[in-house]
């Protein structure tokens, strides 16, 4: 029971991240994206409902609604300026949001497959309900990332409440499984049980210092690019309103918007 204990430290170590990167977010501005955002080498998509409503092809070819806008030389550039806005800031926003949550439900899993041979089934099936959730806001593949409709400013309710909840919820409702693998475990294993249990607290020590370490560090690098994603974003939403009066179409898909 100890050693769950740990788990949940290592895991609130993980929210209490978040909430420093929050904190600083809300200090500068409050930033909101109207649209959702997918973004490759070549394309970016602001998409509604699923569908593309802007593309813009290689940082200069315009598309609204499907229809290619034939752009003078100054629309070109303001078209430029636009693109590369975008993929100066959220990429990485998207990079810094999965990776700590993957962070914090690797810490989970490490600790429990570190008590038993095996991670319970019940456990690994409510860890995929977080990262589900986790991809309806914020997702990466291999050539791509995406980025849900959302206040920026409002990221720590996301992860300090609802993925904070899901998680406690995953790893208490699978509790029951935990203790009977580990009653499994220690059942088919030869030696000493209490030497056992102290080889597991301190690898869970371990684990914690690690993700301990690696968070601070991230907190730190957040603080670093919090006043400089919001210059950015700023920025962003100036060269959209210059976009958007050259070409009115784009009016119509407000992609970013400073509530103050």
């Amino acid at each position: 029971m100890a050693f769950f204990s740990r788990s949940l430290l290592a895991a609130a170590i993980t929210f209490s991240s978040f909430s420093t990167y929050a904190t600083l977010e809300k200090k500068q501005c409050d930033v909101e994206l109207s649209h959702g955002l997918i973004i490759t080498d070549d394309v970016i998509r602001i998409v509604d409902k699923g569908q593309t409503r802007v593309q813009i092809n290689n940082d200069n070819q315009l598309f609204i609604r499907g229809y290619w806008v034939d752009l003078s030389p100054d629309e070109s550039k303001v078209v430029e300026q636009f693109s590369r806005g975008i993929r100066q800031t959220v990429p990485e926003l998207v990079d810094l949001a999965t990776d700590g949550v993957n962070l914090g439900l690797s810490a989970i899993e490490q600790v429990v497959e570190g008590m038993s041979d095996k991670e319970p089934e019940v456990l690994k099936t409510q860890l995929q309900y977080v990262e589900r959730a986790l991809m309806d806001k914020f997702k990466r593949g291999d050539d791509f990332f995406f980025i849900a409709p959302q206040s920026l400013s409002k990221i720590d309710d996301f992860f300090t409440k609802e993925i904070s909840q899901k998680i406690h919820s995953a790893v208490h409702g699978s509790l029951g499984a935990i203790l009977v693998s580990l009653g499994d475990a220690f059942k088919s294993r030869e030696g000493n049980i209490e030497d056992r249990i102290n080889d597991m607290g301190q690898r869970m020590d371990i684990i914690s210092k690690e993700i301990d370490k690696s968070l601070q560090k991230k907190a730190e690098q957040l603080e670093m690019k919090a006043s400089e994603y919001c210059e950015c974003l700023n920025s962003l939403d100036v060269t959209e309103s210059r976009l958007q009066q050259m070409v009115p179409g784009m009016a119509d898909f407000d992609l970013v918007q400073i509530k103050s």
